[in-house]
């Protein structure tokens, strides 16, 4: 088989990337440290091995905003970092901050390994800095390129709906969570409310200042709103709107025959809407959206 071309936006010379499974023990280490990171826009994670020892584990940032700054501006991908730096306190990406902490602690990186999840390459700094500490190999997961080059484009998804109340005859949870795994083939990062903690019904003793908080930081750190809005809830149109003044793109679905509101269509920034006969219909509509982006 040949083997694929990448054309990364910069790569020494004399040096590769190299890949490893989804399932690779050090990989997951690096996503579940992305998944904590502070990060909102693109969080990544990375991990430093040798001799299968792990010397150091870091993330992009070590701030949690509620709101990416550079989403609350519409930053293009590749402008404003200096955001990263001021706002969310990021000394270096992961890579790099992996390295970093090992020299200052003196800790010897010579012939270790960087495990990287959440992007597709590495910069010049991050490059250097690895070159600096005498890395042997950079490992990415497998199709990388693939899965984190959307992250320019769609870096989180947030599935939006009806909870209370549902339509005859359906399960909206499990609805949601269909489309949350279409969407993981575009972004890997799918946000679903009711397997978190504000789900009303498995979570009903929560406060209710901390739901708002929290599904407030999830849709408005969003770049796409995915929202059922054939049933009514007051939770969904108050998301609708977070994620209008965060300048995140919407996309509105319901089924044939159900009555949505105006107010919910007339919001500016909903950029598709998707009337479906049955859930394989909006399966196959969605899925076709996601591709444009």
């Amino acid at each position: 088989m040949m083997k694929k071309k990448i054309n990364y936006p910069y790569l020494p010379d004399g040096r590769e990337i190299k890949f490893a499974d989804p399932d690779n023990k050090y990989l997951l280490m690096a996503k579940e440290a992305a998944m904590k990171a502070g990060c909102r826009k693109q969080p990544t994670g990375a991990v430093l091995v040798k001799n299968d020892k792990i010397l150091m584990t870091a993330t992009n940032a070590s701030t949690t905003v509620s709101v990416c700054p550079r989403v609350l501006k519409g930053s293009k991908t590749g402008t404003d970092y200096h955001f990263c730096k001021e706002v969310c306190n990021q000394d270096g990406h992961s890579e790099y901050s992996a390295v970093q902490k090992c020299l200052e602690k003196g800790i010897d990186t010579n012939g270790g390994d960087i495990y990287l999840w959440g992007h597709w390459w590495c910069c010049k700094p991050c490059w250097d800095k690895m070159i600096e500490g005498n890395i042997k190999n950079v490992y990415l997961e497998k199709d990388a390129d693939e899965k984190f080059m959307f992250s320019s484009t769609i870096g989180k998804i947030y599935i939006s709906g009806a909870l209370t109340i549902q339509p005859k005859g359906k399960n909206l949870r499990k609805v949601y969570e269909n489309l949350a795994a279409i969407c993981s083939s575009f972004c890997n990062n799918v946000y679903v409310p009711h397997l978190n903690s504000t789900d009303p019904e498995k979570d009903p003793d929560e406060v209710p200042a901390i739901v708002w908080k929290t599904d407030h930081r999830e849709v408005a750190s969003s770049d796409l709103i995915i929202a059922y809005v054939g049933a009514p809830s007051l939770g969904t149109g108050a998301e609708l709107e977070i994620a209008r003044i965060a300048a995140s793109d919407i996309i509105v679905w319901w089924y044939k025959g159900e009555k949505v509101s105006r107010m919910c269509l007339g919001n500016p920034n909903v950029k598709y809407q998707l009337e479906v006969t049955d859930d394989q219909d909006l399966e196959r509509q969605l899925k076709q959206l996601l591709k444009k982006y």
